[in-house]
């Protein structure tokens, strides 16, 4: 039996819809984050056993298991296995919990947990198709609202204002910016080279470094 600890971790800059890494392919994406995360951990990218990662949109860029297809893609061993798994929004948390799960049985030494949502370039939703009714059975009698319409029964059930979530997000903007301003996110963040936008937010053939 193994037990399983996290021996490095780290993230691509956070992007907006059409911002800076929206120019770049999903599996580029991740894929740059998984060869990063290797170099990190300073281990031979062929020792690992396991990839898994998290995608709640496989459609698209984000299909045919993006978790393997990202790891060829950044030039990693083709004999590395990986997984994709979708638990909507514990996604990447629940490909957390898997490897620790195989290595606690010791099925594998050495993994990799991660996740890839490239929202600019894979909508919401856009696996579910056209039709979104067809995603339930007519037997289920359980209400399933959009998120924004459960944000909205929720804030009513807690008694949470409008008043207080803008006071909360501005905060949490205002946090951000001080721990960013203080370096606090350094060590997590691995830089992205990624095309530059032109005007009308189109990938030209210059890159840059995110």
């Amino acid at each position: 039996m193994g037990n399983p600890v996290i021996v490095e971790a780290t993230r691509s800059p956070i992007g907006k819809r059409g911002g800076w890494l929206s120019g770049l392919h999903a599996t580029e994406l991740l894929g740059a984050v998984q060869r990063a995360l290797v170099e990190k951990a300073g281990i031979d990218a062929g020792d690992v056993e396991q990839v898994i990662g998290g995608c709640v949109t496989q459609f698209g860029e984000q299909s045919n298991n993006i978790t393997r297809v990202s790891w060829l893609t950044a030039g990693l061993p083709e004999h590395v296995g990986a997984t994709t798994v979708d638990c909507q929004c514990g996604s990447a948390q629940q490909a957390n919990h898997l490897i620790a799960g195989l290595i606690s049985v010791g099925a594998i030494d050495v993994g990799i947990a991660c996740g890839i949502e490239a929202m600019s370039r894979v909508g919401l939703g856009a696996n579910a198709g056209p039709d979104r009714s067809i995603i339930r059975a007519a037997s289920w009698d359980i209400d399933m609202p959009d998120q924004f319409t459960a944000a909205e029964r929720i804030a009513k059930r807690r008694g949470i204002t409008r008043e207080d979530i803008d006071q909360f997000g501005f905060d949490s903007q205002r946090k951000a910016k001080q721990a960013w301003a203080e370096g606090r996110f350094d060590r997590e963040i691995s830089p992205v080279e990624a095309p530059v936008l032109d005007e009308n937010k189109q990938p030209t053939s210059e890159r840059a470094f995110v």
